[in-house]
Formats: C-alpha cells, sequence, structure tokens
C-alpha cells in the first residue's frame, strides 16, 4: 500500500511540475502491425528470391564486394580542433600591400578587372554620346501611309501629272535626239532595217 502512495505522490508531484508532460500518453510510438510477423517469413523469401533473380542477370554487378569506402584515421576527432585552430591562425595573417599588388597582377584577377573597366568606360561613352541627340523620326522609318495622310490629294494629282507630262516629254526628246543623229550621221532607213 505504501507502494502505490509513493507511486501516487510521485503522479502529483509531476503533475504540478509539468502539467502538459503529464497528459501524454503513455503509448509505445513504434509498434508493429498484428500481422507483421505472421507475414515475416513470406516478405524475407520473396526478397531472397528477388535477389537471385538480380545475381542471375548481373553477376558482375553483384560480385563487387561491398564495403565502406569512407574511412577515418583512428584519432581524426582528438586532433581535429587543433587542426581547424591552425587553419583559421593562418588564414587571419595580413597581406601586405605588395600581396595585393602581385595578386592584381594575376590573370584569374587581372583579366576580369580590366574587363569590368573596359566596359564600364565603354557604357559611359555610349550613354553620352546617344543621349545628347533626341532621336528624330526618318522618312524610311515613317510608313508610307503616313506621309500620304498628312498630303493634300491636289497636291498628289499636280504630281502625278507633272511626271506623265515629263515622262511623255522626254520619250519625244529621245526620239528627236535618235532622228538627229540619224541624220547627222546619214544613215539611212533601208540599211538599218536591213543591219537589224
Amino acid at each position: 500500500m505504501s507502494n502505490n502512495n509513493n507511486i501516487e505522490n510521485q503522479e502529483e508531484d509531476l503533475k504540478g511540475l509539468a502539467p502538459h508532460l503529464f497528459k501524454v500518453t503513455n503509448n509505445a510510438p513504434f509498434k508493429a502491425n498484428e500481422d507483421y510477423f505472421e507475414n515475416f517469413t513470406s516478405k524475407l523469401q520473396n526478397e531472397i528470391v528477388d535477389y537471385e533473380e538480380i545475381k542471375n542477370e548481373a553477376p558482375v554487378l553483384s560480385a563487387i564486394p561491398k564495403y565502406n569506402p569512407f574511412t577515418i584515421p583512428a584519432d581524426y576527432f582528438e586532433y581535429l580542433p587543433s587542426r581547424v585552430q591552425q587553419n583559421v591562425l593562418n588564414a587571419k595573417q595580413s597581406f601586405s600591400f605588395i600581396d595585393w599588388l602581385l595578386l592584381l597582377i594575376k590573370p584569374r584577377f587581372a583579366v576580369p578587372f580590366i574587363a569590368t573597366v573596359f566596359i564600364t568606360v565603354a557604357g559611359i561613352n555610349f550613354m553620352n554620346k546617344n543621349g545628347d541627340t533626341p532621336k528624330a523620326e526618318t522618312a524610311e522609318e515613317i510608313t508610307t501611309e503616313e506621309q500620304l495622310y498628312n498630303i493634300d490629294e491636289s497636291t498628289i494629282l499636280e504630281s502625278l501629272y507633272a511626271n506623265q507630262n515629263e515622262a511623255v516629254n522626254s520619250t519625244s526628246a529621245d526620239e528627236g535626239n535618235i532622228q538627229n543623229y540619224l541624220m547627222d550621221n546619214n544613215i539611212d532607213e533601208s540599211n538599218l532595217n536591213y543591219e537589224l
């Protein structure tokens, strides 16, 4: 009876100290299914059959020895803190001005630095040149419809008639030039027809 009183007293003490923890049930979280042990032998037999099939289909692959290639030396963790500390101290050594200059001369640092400076200067020059001149629309950028929309119809018709008159005049002028050439060089029309 004293054991029961002790257990009840301990439960009361736990309830007072940690009420939320006391409410947690004491169930086993890792529990096997009811039929686990009944089906275990059949599952194991299936795994063995699968392994044998793989072994028969890929004998070279199954012949590879199985071992852990990742091993560490015996006293690795004993000396690890001192090694890490030594690496940190070595990394904290300051560089002198000459070391920095030599570092900048190396191609892996110099080439990106020079490329960055070149691209920056070229970009600034490009922006300065294009920023000063406003963009004006040229006649090529304006479509034909937009150009004709702003012109009066009578102006377009006058231009067309003038072009037709010039074409007629140039044709008659060309015919006159040909006749003058034939007359100046005493070329007879019958000889001309014969040569053609």
